[in-house]
């Protein structure tokens, strides 16, 4: 593979091919890797193979476990995810650098490295399960260091529920078990009240009350009865209450919201 002569966008493409098809030993691909990142850094292009290249050299890095090589990869997917354009890989990045540092027993790293992540996602709009992913991931981390959320961390909660109410609705098949279980428990342990009744409140209550997605916004009172539905099948999958369905006065209160949806638009 020559690396030495061409355009970035030939060179790049080049690169990430035999990454993808393994087509030279892992160090020497990396060493390849490392000149062209050395040519292209100065003035990186705007180009979404830049951000996959990014990827794939912390990958590669990950893989010779040199953790601090893989996460500056990584991080600078991240910042220059409006540069080359490629969200979803980048926001990939971040959580793939919070599961290495967490692998190694390093949880304040961790948490920094998903929030990031986590920010950056909802900031730029771009909605994909890795944004949801390391918002659950830090809000576990947090909690199991400080024993409750911080605003940082409780603002990255709503977010995320607010991301899997629209997911659930647009793109469910983005969701697998083990992320919507994740959301699941923190929506049963920090969100779900007493008396179910004051879920309402308590939902209207959490700031923030909205996301942008792409040039959209997605707002907390969009759809009352989905979030009284979702209430039904997170306290169902997550809390046990003698045999019953703790999750049947949610699914009352999503009927009768849905009813009185109905005859107001009527």
């Amino acid at each position: 593979m020559d690396l030495h002569e061409g355009p970035p966008a030939t060179l790049l493409s080049a690169f990430l091919r035999a990454h993808a098809q393994r087509e030279s030993v892992a160090a020497v691909l990396f060493a390849q890797g490392e000149e062209l990142y050395r040519r292209l850094s100065p003035a990186p292009p705007g180009l979404p193979d830049w951000g996959r290249f990014l990827v794939a050299l912390g990958q590669l890095a990950a893989d010779a476990d040199d953790l601090q090589v893989a996460s500056g990869y990584f991080m600078r997917a991240v910042r220059e995810a409006e540069l080359h354009g490629d969200y979803e890989a980048a926001l990939t990045a971040g959580y793939d650098q919070g599961v290495l540092f967490e692998a190694r027993e390093r949880p304040s790293h961790a948490r920094a490295a998903y929030r990031a992540a986590a920010q950056e996602g909802f900031r730029l709009g771009a909605l994909y399960a890795n944004t949801l992913r390391s918002a659950m991931a830090l809000v576990r981390l947090h909690f199991a260091e400080f024993g409750q959320l911080d605003a940082a961390a409780a603002t990255l909660a709503k977010q995320a529920w607010l991301g899997w109410l629209w997911l659930r609705s647009t793109a469910p098949e983005t969701l697998d078990a083990s992320l919507r279980a994740e959301l699941e428990r923190t929506w049963c342990a920090f969100l779900l009240p007493e008396e179910p009744t004051d879920l309402a409140a308590a939902w209207r209550a959490w700031a923030p009350h909205a996301i942008h997605i792409g040039a959209s916004t997605y707002r907390d009172d969009a759809d009352l009865p989905a979030v009284f539905a979702l209430a039904a099948e997170a306290a169902d999958a997550q809390l046990t209450d003698e045999g019953r369905q703790p999750g049947e006065p949610y699914r009352l209160l999503a009927q009768a919201a849905r009813r009185a949806q109905t005859a107001t638009r009527g």
